[in-house]
């Protein structure tokens, strides 16, 4: 579904190269956290979920290969409506268990990581000028949240921002599969967006 990236023999793909090196970057920058254990406990089960879900859509998207076949579940999946309606799922679970305002920052730090590593890793397949503006701007963001460590309005701000840059800017670059015409890191983004709001307002209520 997305492009890969090849290290030797092995072929892996792109976004799973960003989540690992943005899982790297957000917990060294929350080292010093004492609630990182749990945090990061928390979104090992969401990664797991995210997985199983998109796994067993494709049951429900594939329905009379399944009854045909239906050890296809195992090797097959529910392809980018299938991934969408995963990355719903594991959203609403880790809007369940969003625990303050720390839950929501560590969550901006890891998405501008992800969306700055995503882009880097991509360039070599799409040498646009507006995503390689993009992923210069998305790293500098990096960059400034790392100094703006603990300034969470600020942090906020700066996580929006790369947002709506990113949702808007991937309509005039091919950002990969799509569903209903928006693609999946483009939905990823939307949904992205909304979690933190709410999980802004939630926090607010906690604290």
């Amino acid at each position: 579904m997305f492009e890969t990236f090849d290290i030797g023999s092995i072929s892996i793909p792109s976004v799973y190269m960003a989540i690992i090196l943005s899982f790297i970057v957000t917990y060294l920058m929350l080292w010093e956290s004492e609630d990182k254990k749990r945090l990061f406990n928390e979104w090992t089960n969401a990664i797991i979920l995210l997985f199983l879900v998109y796994k067993l859509t494709y049951i429900p998207f594939n329905w009379s290969e399944f009854i045909n076949n239906p050890m296809g579940v195992l090797y097959f999946d529910g392809g980018a409506e299938g991934l969408l309606l995963a990355l719903a799922v594991t959203f609403f679970y880790l809007f369940y268990q969003s625990r303050g305002l720390f839950y929501v920052e560590a969550y901006c730090i890891f998405s501008v990581a992800l969306l700055a590593f995503y882009g880097v890793l991509e360039l070599r397949t799409l040498p646009q000028w507006p995503y390689i503006g993009m992923a210069i701007i998305t790293l500098a963001a990096l960059v400034l949240i790392y100094f703006m460590w603990r300034r969470f309005r600020a942090i906020l701000a700066i996580t929006a921002t790369v947002f709506i840059m990113q949702l808007l800017g991937r309509f005039f670059i091919y950002s990969g599969p799509e569903v209903l015409g928006v693609s999946i890191i483009q939905w990823w983004i939307i949904i992205s967006l909304v979690y933190v709001l709410l999980s802004v307002d939630k926090g607010n209520d906690d604290e």
